[in-house]
């Protein structure tokens, strides 16, 4: 769990305290008969309700089916689910404040086994068919994970505390450690874990890091809240030479930077949690730009906000997710590549990610 997020509740008290709520959650129904074509949605629940579970939405139909953990497994997912990855035929979620990695089976969600050897799991990124590196909120390393076994065999020590998202590219693991004190991408050997070089960034607290259609690698970085403004920078991986540096506003506050599948426009989510349209919606952005975006691709409505994208790799649609506060069901808007509005879906409490199956 970010820190911002205990500013988007005071937020949200303010904003949605004169709104007609939407039930906890969503009616259920029957598990889906077929998960074929359709969009996993990741819930990531409340902070310390132990309420996070998975939604599914059938693309053929246009039937949302949720609370299929829940349904499947007679329990919750926990407390706040982060990030959830496909590895090796599993999904494989990491529940920040639980402390611990569930892993699922793809075809019904049923729980195939619990992790419970790394603390406040944050994010997973697989190397090989044996070896994930996990990172960790509130922690200075970055754990190995042997996924034969689903043990720890090594951890990675960083300087700062909580390790964010991570990237693998030219043999090597970047990593992103969100702390106001670290003004730099770590780079590690895959293969031995041994740290070799620290490239310097503008800016602080990098948290977010993409690789784009040349292999070039784009960094996210800053924390409104702590007074350090954020930066998009991009790194030649061979040279980590500072390519290019974008500095944003005082009062900007950009997450969930990503590419589209062909990796040659860079999205990102920019979070007003007062719903004011300054620096509120979702920007996209070229490789060649020389600018950062001055408005919107798709704005957020009035007193709404943001919290996670993803495109279609089949169709280019574009979902995003308004998590109304994470205190009600979310809405999922769906996109053309274009940006004109298609479609509108109630998933669970704090929707954060998708996967398009």
């Amino acid at each position: 769990m970010r820190t911002r997020f205990f500013y988007m509740i005071l937020c949200a008290t303010y904003l949605f305290a004169s709104c007609v709520k939407d039930k906890p959650n969503p009616d259920v129904k029957p598990f889906p008969s077929n998960l074929s074509q359709g969009v996993v949605v990741l819930n990531e629940g409340s902070y310390g309700n132990n309420n996070a579970d998975i939604s599914y939405i059938d693309l053929k139909t246009q039937e949302v089916s949720n609370s299929l953990f829940k349904m499947v497994n007679g329990h919750s997912l926990g407390d706040v689910a982060q990030h959830i990855a496909l590895v090796n035929g599993r999904y494989y979620v990491c529940i920040n404040n639980s402390n611990k990695i569930v892993v699922l089976d793809t075809s019904d969600f049923s729980e195939v086994q619990t992790i419970t050897t790394i603390d406040y799991p944050r994010y997973m990124v697989q190397y090989s068919q044996d070896i994930a590196f996990v990172s960790s909120l509130y922690r200075a390393y970055v754990s190995v994970l042997q996924l034969s076994t689903n043990t720890i065999i090594d951890t990675i020590s960083t300087e700062h505390f909580n390790t964010e998202q991570m990237l693998i590219a030219t043999n090597s693991l970047w990593i992103c450690t969100w702390d106001t004190a670290c003004n730099y991408i770590q780079k590690v050997d895959v293969v031995s874990h041994q740290p070799t070089e620290k490239i310097s960034i503008p800016g602080f607290a990098p948290h977010d890091i993409v690789e784009d259609k040349n292999g070039m690698i784009w960094v996210l970085s800053g924390n409104k809240y702590k007074s350090k403004n954020s930066f998009l920078t991009c790194i030649h991986p061979q040279t980590n030479e500072v390519l290019h540096s974008f500095s944003f506003s005082a009062t900007a506050d950009p997450i969930k930077l990503g590419t589209n599948p062909s990796r040659d426009t860079i999205y990102f989510i920019n979070v007003n949690y007062t719903g004011n349209a300054t620096d509120n919606g979702l920007y996209k952005m070229g490789l060649s730009e020389s600018a950062l975006p001055l408005n919107p691709f798709i704005k957020a409505s009035a007193n709404t906000y943001f919290w996670a994208w993803a495109m279609d790799p089949n169709t280019g649609h574009i979902f995003l997710s308004d998590p109304k506060g994470f205190t009600q069901s979310s809405t999922i808007y769906e996109y053309t590549n274009s940006g004109q509005a298609l479609d509108v879906f109630q998933t669970g409490i704090g929707s954060n990610q998708f996967i398009f199956r």
